[in-house]
Order: structure tokens, then sequence, then C-alpha cells
């Protein structure tokens, strides 16, 4: 089901309306295309968000999701030990997750939108402080190279769908990385063909699909080799491979 922009932005807010009646609470903060990227909202967002709490109430906000209770939940599914992933009845869909102050210092996330707080002097939290840095490309060209060697060899063992795994997923997200696709620290893959179009034909070579992993392998070999310098040694482990 399509959801309009303003429905994303009224949710977000009706949310925000209610954690502020429930001790304990102190920010909810929207994160991505629903906080500080708005520009990207559109009709297939969803909903992304960190609800911040007092020390000691965690687990009553991850166990009871009354103050989700805006509109009727139609699923919910704890999906790891700090929060949940839902939908509502009508279709909006979201992510979240509650972490107590003690927290939040250890916590990797992009600056987020304050859509609620108790106190202005939680401002702070908007943004995070521990920052995430990305490799610079040698070291990932490095990592997609041993990814190519290794995801060869389950290729070969007959492990497709392991060699499929290495290579054009993990290769691949390392190459992005290296080739300088950062809009989502988190994910590479995440909108390449906006802010990288002439990256599309050589996605269609590097990804094409379960079983064709060797000709993966080669192309993005041959990629790897147009921007960074290959030890000759692993090079010909990986063509000996290519040519088995």
């Amino acid at each position: 089901m399509r959801m309009k922009r303003d429905d994303l932005l009224e949710r977000m807010d009706a949310i925000g309306r209610s954690v502020a009646k429930h001790e304990g609470t102190l920010m909810l903060l929207a994160l991505g295309s629903i906080g500080l990227e708005m520009d990207r909202l559109d009709d297939y967002s969803d909903l992304d968000f960190f609800l911040i709490v007092e020390d000691g109430h965690k687990a009553r906000f991850i166990d009871n999701l009354d103050w989700l209770a805006v509109e009727p939940l139609a699923y919910q599914f704890q999906n790891t030990k700090d929060g949940h992933k839902v939908m509502y009845e009508d279709g909006i869909y979201a992510e979240f997750a509650v972490f107590e102050i003690v927290e939040m210092p250890g916590i990797a996330y992009t600056p987020g939108r304050v859509v609620w707080q108790r106190d202005e002097a939680l401002d702070t939290f908007a943004t995070p402080k521990l920052v995430t840095r990305p490799s610079d490309a040698a070291h990932r060209y490095e990592e997609a190279l041993t990814n190519l060697y290794v995801g060869l060899l389950r290729e070969r063992r007959g492990e497709q769908l392991a060699g499929f795994e290495l290579i054009q997923v993990a290769a691949v997200n390392n190459v992005l990385i290296a080739y300088g696709e950062t809009s989502d620290p988190f994910n590479p893959t995440r909108r390449v063909e906006g802010t990288h179009p002439e990256l599309v034909a050589r996605l269609q070579e590097w990804l094409p699909g379960y079983g064709k992993s060797v000709e993966a392998a080669a192309a993005i070999l041959r990629h790897i080799e147009a921007h960074h310098s290959v030890n000759p040694a692993l090079k010909q482990e990986i063509v000996r491979l290519l040519e088995t």
C-alpha cells in the first residue's frame, strides 16, 4: 500500500504526542528520510526512529507498545534486543529502537530530527557521539579482492550460494564504498542509481545472478584493476580460479 508523504509526517508527529504522555520518555528522534533528509521522503518511505528513555525504563517501552498505538497495529516483530519492526493497519511501516541515556554514546547513527523532547538540554543526542568513518578506497578494494578469491573457492567447490554472497554481495558492497558511495553510511547500495548513474551498466555485469558468479568476479576484477594496483600473486590465483 502506498503512503502519502503527509501521512508519514503526521504519524511521526502523532507518535511524538503519544510518547510525551509517558513517564520515562526523553526524546523521539526521527532518522533518515523522516528525519533530516526529508527531501527524500516519498510515497515509498517508512518510519525510522529512536526513542530515548531514562535509564532503567528501556524494557517497559520494548515490552509494551501502547505508546505506538496512535492507530491500530497489524504486525509487530521484535527484531533486536533494542526494538521492533511494526506495521499499522493502514499500511504505514516503522522500524525503531529504544535506548537509555547511558547507551547513547556507544550507538552509531546518522544525525536525526527531534520530533519531541522533554528538555532542550537533550539536543545533544540528535547528533551521534560515535562517528562512522568510511575506510579508504585502497582498504575496500583489498577487501573486495579477497572476497573474490574466497568466493571463487566456494564457487569451484560447488557452494554457489556462498560464492554468490561473497562475490555479488560482499565484493560489490566494498567496491561501491571504494568508489565513493557514502550517501548511507550503513548501506552502500542505497540510492546508487540516483547518485552514480554511470555505475548502472557495471552493476548489470557485477550482479548477473545466482550461478553466474564467475562472470561477475571477472567483471569486478576488471573494475578494480582500473582503479587500484592489484597484487600480482593474488591476481594470479583469482585468474586461475576464473579459468578453472
